[in-house]
């Protein structure tokens, strides 16, 4: 009950005591990530700190959550980068946030992302940041790197930015898509295409 209390509270500790898998003990990939050139944040945008300097900025009370991510980040061949970058847009890295639409923690899950993800407890840090992160690494092969596409589809469901064609004509969504990408100025990702096969929009494209 210690750890559990703690563990909520958002001690880095005790949220590797309550996981199955000791994740301090995973062997982690070295660096895959293709080198990009990083495209400019839009103008509107221009004033936004890069996710370094959010981090930067971080309150020592939070500062475990970058452990966390890291470690995870690796295991799954993300860049932690962006996982932070959607973090810091999705919940401020609050890691008891819950929207109107249900959607908890820190990458703010959904209940049925949450189950497609096999995370029982939306709210314990590690879980939903492995979540958040497969969920993230399945969008990036089914959009073969592009991180646009795949942050407007983790925000609106890749259903929606198939139908569109694209980043879907939502408001909030294409203002999300731009505050991810002023914290994370890179167009494409390193992706491994036999987790599933891509988009119906690269047919359509050609």
């Amino acid at each position: 009950a210690m750890f559990a209390t703690a563990s909520l509270q958002g001690h880095y500790e005790s949220q590797k005591m309550l996981e199955t898998v000791e994740l301090s003990m995973v062997d982690l990939p070295p660096c895959v990530l293709a080198e990009v050139e990083p495209e400019k944040a839009p103008l509107e945008y221009a004033h936004v700190a890069t996710i370094d300097q959010y981090v930067a900025g971080l309150p020592r009370d939070k500062r475990w959550i970058l452990h966390l991510v890291d470690t995870i980040s690796a295991w799954y061949k993300v860049d932690a980068k962006l996982v932070l970058s959607i973090i810091s847009v999705e919940s401020n890295f609050v890691a008891t946030a819950q929207s109107n639409q249900q959607a908890q923690g820190l990458m703010q899950l959904i209940p049925d992302t949450a189950d497609r993800f096999n995370v029982k407890n939306a709210f314990n840090a590690s879980q939903n940041i492995k979540g958040g992160v497969a969920y993230l690494r399945w969008l990036l092969a089914y959009f073969k790197g592009d991180v646009a596409l795949a942050v407007a589809a983790y925000n609106a469901g890749e259903g929606s930015v198939n139908k569109y064609n694209g980043i879907p004509p939502f408001p909030e969504t294409r203002q999300y898509v731009k505050k991810v990408q002023a914290r994370y100025p890179v167009k494409n990702h390193s992706f491994d295409g036999t987790i599933t096969e891509p988009s119906p929009i690269f047919k359509r494209r050609g």
